[in-house]
């Protein structure tokens, strides 16, 4: 009891880390960031791009990369390591909970693999939802962008007026960028660097377009323009697909819940009425052979369904 305590205690604490401060920012309870000097901005792209700290053997790994990207993109302050341990703290809390609950069965492996995999879930939600909201302003920061340079600023200049007027995401991310250009690098390669942190396709072709459009010349305002006019009537369309393709979506997700839901419960309520699915070798066929329908009916209504 004392060890899941403790670890119950620590994940809490990371998580009340993580997210109180995001929810008060959305909120409007917090005040913006401010880089106010060179060494706070240093810093901040440290954490961002530097695995600083981190023991060799880890950094080494091909998986942390990818992890750290997933962390900067979700906007974790953390880095990929102490992600991991996060894991490894949940896993053991799942595990120690289904051992004092059900004894020493095949629970506790199946539990603790959900602990396992739970932090990662919610991070790879956290990373779709910020760039929902990403992708969703920027239409609105392209034009503040413009009309900037349509005064008389240069694409550089423009970036202020998107860090000054805009709200996060989109505030934090080209305050970034244009703290790097403040740094001695080019509006490109600021540009580039935000693509990394995010991974915007939507983002990715604005700044393709500055950087045809710094190589040969043209009315980048007027582009930007269009490009936003074009993002906004998308993102319309894909609303109306949505709305239209709603019920189906709610279908799939209920028809494929609901048998995993009675499941559960039947074996963590009425384990002696569900044992003999998992203690015969034709349970387990019924369990495989159900699972495959379920993925297949699952499939074929997400392709009906799907937004090209």
């Amino acid at each position: 009891m004392l060890v899941a305590a403790a670890a119950a205690i620590g994940v809490g604490l990371v998580v009340y880390g993580i997210v109180v401060p995001q929810r008060a920012a959305a909120q409007g309870a917090a005040p913006r960031v401010t880089y106010r000097t060179l060494a706070d901005v240093r810093e901040q792209l440290r954490r961002r791009f530097e695995p600083t700290g981190v023991p060799a053997w880890i950094a080494a790994d091909q998986w942390q990369s990818r992890l750290q990207r997933d962390l900067i993109s979700a906007d974790f302050e953390l880095r990929p390591y102490e992600f991991r341990i996060l894991q490894a703290l949940s896993g053991l809390l799942f595990a120690i909970l289904a051992l004092l609950r059900f004894g020493l069965n095949p629970a506790v492996l199946v539990l603790a693999v959900i602990g396992y995999i739970t932090p990662y879930v919610l991070l790879r939600n956290r990373q779709g939802h910020r760039l929902r909201v990403f992708d969703a302003s920027l239409p609105q920061a392209m034009e503040m962008m413009a009309n900037a340079m349509k005064a008389g600023q240069s694409v550089a200049q423009s970036l202020s007026a998107v860090t000054d007027n805009a709200g996060p995401p989109v505030s934090d991310e080209f305050g970034l960028a244009r703290r790097e250009v403040e740094l001695g690098a080019s509006v490109e390669s600021a540009l580039n660097n935000m693509v990394k942190r995010i991974g915007s396709a939507d983002l990715r072709l604005m700044v393709m377009v500055v950087t045809i459009q710094h190589s040969v010349g043209g009315d980048l305002p007027a582009i930007l323009t269009t490009l936003a006019d074009t993002m906004k009537q998308r993102a319309e369309v894909k609303e109306e697909i949505l709305a239209a393709t709603a019920q189906s979506r709610a279908t799939s997700f209920i028809i494929t819940l609901l048998p995993i839901v009675a499941a559960v419960l039947l074996y963590f309520l009425v384990p002696d009425y569900f044992r003999p699915m998992f203690t015969s070798l034709l349970g387990w066929v019924i369990l495989a052979f159900a699972a495959l329908l379920l993925f297949i009916g699952n499939l074929l209504i997400r392709r009906l369904t799907a937004i090209a």
